[in-house]
C-alpha cells in the first residue's frame, strides 16, 4: 500500500530501501566508515563561528595585556550545545598558528571534576600541564607550582569546562574555589574562558567579584521555536547538513530534513539544542545506511527518536509519530 504523504514523510513507509535493517557483522564496516564520515563533517554554524570570535578577541586581548590582571569570558549552555567542541576547535586552530612543543603549550584546557575544590583546581591545572608529581604539595605549593607553569609554558589562555563543578554545595567552599579563579586573573596570570552547563548561572550571578571580571556572556542558548533568526538557525543547519551529505555521497539524494514538519519535530525533540539534533540525525543516518536507503526518512527519524531521544531521557514522547505532517 503506498503512502498518502510526500515521499520520504511517512514514519510508517519508507519510501526508499526497505524496512529491515541490516546488523550483520559484514555490513558493520561499511555503515561505521560513513557514520565515521558524518561525524566529521564540517558545518559552520553561526552562534559557533560567533563563539570563535569572541574567544579569539579574548586571547589577543590578553597577550596584549600580559601581566595586568585579565578578563575572563563565560560560555554556559545545554549539554550538547556545542561549547566544549568549538573550544578545541579554537585550540586546534590556536596550536595550528602557534605549534605546541614540549617547551610552549599556548592554551591549556582543563575538564574539572565534580566538587572541585580550590586545591583540586590547581591539581587540575597541574595535571593538564603534565606534572608527575601534581599531587603532591598544600595548596599553597600547588597554586604556586601552576603558575609557574603557565610562566614556563608561555600559555596565553586557559580553558576551565564544567564550571558547575564548582559548585561541592558548600557554600564556603565554592566561594573559595571561584575566589581562587578571580585571584588568578587579578594576578595577570592568563585569560580565561569558563564553560559549563546553564547550571553555573548562579555561581557567576552570586559571585559579583569574579562577573566583574568578565566580559560579556557568550552563552549559547537553546533555539526558540517561535524566533525567527532561531528558525532560521535551524534550517540553516539541516539544509547544510543534508547537502553535504549529498556532496560526500553518503546518500544518494536529498533528504527532507528542512521540511516544515521535520523542523519542527526535530526542535521539539532537541528542545532547541543543536548538538541534540546532530546526534539525532546521526542515528537516523545509521538506520537509513542498514535499510539501504537513499536517503533520511521521517522512518529512520522516528526510530533513531525511540531508540535514542526517548531512551536517553531527552524527549518524553515521538513528534515523529504523534503529529501528522502537513501536506
Amino acid at each position: 500500500m503506498t503512502s498518502d504523504l510526500p515521499e520520504g514523510l511517512d514514519p510508517a513507509r519508507p519510501a526508499t530501501g526497505q524496512r529491515i535493517e541490516r546488523v550483520s557483522g559484514e555490513i558493520n564496516a561499511e555503515v561505521a566508515a560513513k557514520v565515521a564520515t558524518f561525524h566529521s563533517l564540517y558545518l559552520p554554524y553561526p552562534p559557533h563561528t560567533e563563539l570563535h570570535g569572541r574567544i579569539d578577541y579574548v586571547l589577543k586581548l590578553g597577550q596584549l595585556t600580559r601581566g595586568q590582571p585579565q578578563k575572563g569570558l563565560r560560555v554556559l549552555a545545554p549539554s550538547g550545545s556545542g561549547k566544549t567542541a568549538t573550544a578545541k576547535a579554537v585550540i586546534r586552530r590556536i596550536e595550528s598558528l602557534t605549534p605546541r612543543t614540549e617547551t610552549f603549550i599556548p592554551a591549556l584546557y582543563v575538564p574539572l571534576e565534580r566538587d572541585t575544590t580550590p586545591k583540586k583546581l590547581m591539581i587540575e591545572i597541574l595535571q593538564a600541564f603534565g606534572d608527575p608529581f601534581a599531587l603532591r604539595g598544600t595548596e599553597i605549593t600547588l597554586k604556586d607550582r601552576a603558575y609557574a607553569c603557565f610562566e614556563r609554558f608561555g600559555t596565553q589562555v586557559l580553558f576551565i569546562d564544567e564550571v558547575q563543578h564548582l559548585r561541592p554545595g558548600v557554600k564556603r567552599t565554592t566561594s573559595d574555589a571561584t575566589d581562587a579563579l578571580k585571584r588568578m586573573l587579578d594576578s595577570g596570570v592568563v585569560p580565561i574562558v569558563f564553560l559549563g552547563t546553564e547550571e553555573a548561572e548562579d555561581l557567576f550571578t552570586r559571585n559579583v567579584q569574579l562577573s566583574s571580571r568578565l566580559h560579556p556572556p557568550a552563552d549559547l542558548r537553546r533555539l526558540q521555536r517561535d524566533d525567527e533568526r532561531d528558525r532560521g538557525l535551524l534550517m540553516g543547519f539541516v539544509k547544510k547538513l543534508d547537502a553535504k551529505l549529498v556532496e560526500e555521497g553518503l546518500t544518494s539524494r536529498s533528504s527532507p530534513l528542512s521540511h516544515p514538519w521535520v523542523r519542527a519535530c526535530l526542535h521539539e525533540v532537541s528542545d532547541g539544542v543543536i548538538g541534540r539534533i546532530s546526534r539525532l540525525l546521526a542515528v537516523a543516518f545509521e538506520i537509513s545506511l542498514r535499510r539501504d536507503a537513499e536517503m533520511i526518512e521521517a522512518h529512520d527519524l522516528a526510530e533513531a527518536t525511540d531508540r535514542w531521544a526517548v531512551a536517553q531521557g531527552f524527549a518524553t514522547t515521538n513528534p515523529f509519530r504523534t503529529n501528522r505532517p502537513n501536506i
